[in-house]
């Protein structure tokens, strides 16, 4: 996904002293950076380096037994994205370059030109009717044992029910790879970003809600989200004038 060129000013920031400013949190607060270009795959990195005097950032690759890096750098365009709070930051990563050293890789670029701040909206959320969808199945878990109920849903996020015999997705790392099936016919490609957890009030069984945001879905998953939301809603305003 490249930058959206066509945005309003109002998101556009091309001082170099405030995009240095945002980039520096970034690395302050070990913020996840998720990258994404042409080939359609995204990774997860963070911050190693940041020298405003030359003009270069580094970011650290961790396991990547794809070599998705290597085709994201051969691609020629990388995206990428982070939060801070309810801020998203998306900017281009030019003239990038895989450096090896004794830490592992290093995705090394220049400094953005441009960066683009958009505030995330609350977007209304809806409390899904069944006991089974909308649920969200990990990687490689096609068992139910695999699958964390869906609490509630936004366009723009959803509450997971985490069992206490199941592993919490780790806050503030994207997670890519991971299915969410509305209902039996409609299961969407999508990778969230959790960030928070807390239990959920009354459960004696130590089940866990994680709120999470989704990342940069595209514009199909954006409709079929927006659809569903339209639908549960008016099916309890429905239930209600029936009651």
């Amino acid at each position: 996904m490249s930058a959206p060129e066509a945005a309003p000013e109002e998101f556009r920031i091309t001082a170099l002293a405030e995009i240095t400013a945002y980039l520096h949190q970034l690395q302050r607060e070990n913020a996840t950076v998720l990258l994404s270009g042409p080939p359609s795959q995204s990774l997860a990195s963070r911050f190693t380096t940041l020298d405003t005097a030359a003009g270069v950032l580094g970011l650290e690759i961790g396991a990547d037994p794809e070599g998705i890096s290597q085709a994201l750098v051969a691609g020629g365009e990388i995206t990428a994205v982070a939060y801070l709070g309810a801020v998203k930051l998306q900017f281009e990563l030019d003239e990038a370059v895989l450096v090896s050293g004794d830490q592992g890789a290093v995705l090394r670029a220049s400094l953005p030109t441009r960066l683009y701040r958009f505030q995330r909206r609350q977007a209304f959320r809806v409390q899904p009717a069944g006991s089974v969808y909308p649920r969200v199945v990990l990687p490689g878990g096609g068992s139910p044992g695999r699958a964390l109920r869906v609490l509630d849903i936004s366009i723009g996020g959803l509450a997971l029910a985490v069992p206490s015999s199941e592993p919490p997705l780790p806050l503030g790392q994207a997670a890519s790879g991971l299915v969410l099936e509305l209902d039996r016919l409609t299961a969407l490609r999508v990778a969230l970003l959790p960030h928070h957890a807390s239990v959920i009030p009354g459960d004696t069984t130590g089940t866990q809600q994680m709120g999470c945001a989704f990342v940069d879905p595209d514009a199909a998953v954006t409709r079929a989200l927006q659809m569903y939301v339209d639908q549960t809603q008016k099916r309890r305003r429905l239930l209600k004038l029936d009651a």
